[in-house]
């Protein structure tokens, strides 16, 4: 039965997404109603061309929020003797978790670039480096951070996660090792021992 007047648009868009990902481009909004349980003129009067449906379910974050996520994980970014181990590995297991969500969607982008314009990078992204950078800024000052760039730290960071997740899906016979050891193995590379090891001043 068509319930087009309690319908949101994040159900539309979530039909759209499993539809889309199911059956590619080639999908109608028919399916994508179909799935809502809605009339298609419900869809066309929130999303008006199935080009427009395909571009908002593709640009949707699953939940949590990516932002929001990265701010509750990090408060301590700015207190230098916050658990910098265990804030980066914290850290890695949620962009881990929401990188394998997005991974789809950001592939189906790349399969219908016509649909797109990406005149600047998704502020989703940009955010993220923006506050990894400064999280790496704060304790390469610090001594708890190796690296002298913290842009290029925040890069090579959010590229090893992304690297994970491209094996886990294209390269099955590489997975000979576990992601909690390519955690704690990337934290590794970024945390400096000698830091962790000096007993902390007390005034």
């Amino acid at each position: 039965m068509a319930r087009p007047q309690s319908i949101t648009d994040e159900e539309v868009l979530a039909a759209a997404r499993a539809v889309f990902l199911d059956k590619g481009i080639t999908a109608t909004v028919e399916e994508v109603a179909e799935r809502c349980g809605v009339g298609v003129a419900t869809v066309f009067r929130r999303f008006p061309t199935k080009a427009a449906l395909f571009v908002a379910a593709m640009d949707s974050t699953p939940e949590p929020d990516w932002e929001r996520l990265i701010e509750d994980l990090w408060p301590s970014s700015r207190r230098t003797g916050s658990d910098v181990r265990g804030a980066l590995t914290a850290f890695a297991r949620e962009m881990l978790t929401l990188g394998r969500k997005m991974y789809p969607l950001m592939q189906m982008r790349l399969s219908n670039p016509g649909f797109f314009h990406q005149d600047k990078p998704p502020r989703r992204l940009t955010k993220t480096l923006e506050i990894l950078g400064e999280f790496f800024e704060l304790h390469m000052r610090g001594g708890r951070v190796r690296g002298k760039n913290p842009r290029v730290a925040a890069r090579i960071w959010l590229g090893a996660l992304q690297h994970l997740i491209f094996l886990e899906n294209f390269a099955k016979p590489l997975q000979d090792v576990s992601p909690e050891e390519y955690i704690e193995g990337l934290v590794d590379l970024f945390c400096n021992p000698e830091a962790a090891a000096k007993p902390r001043k007390t005034r």
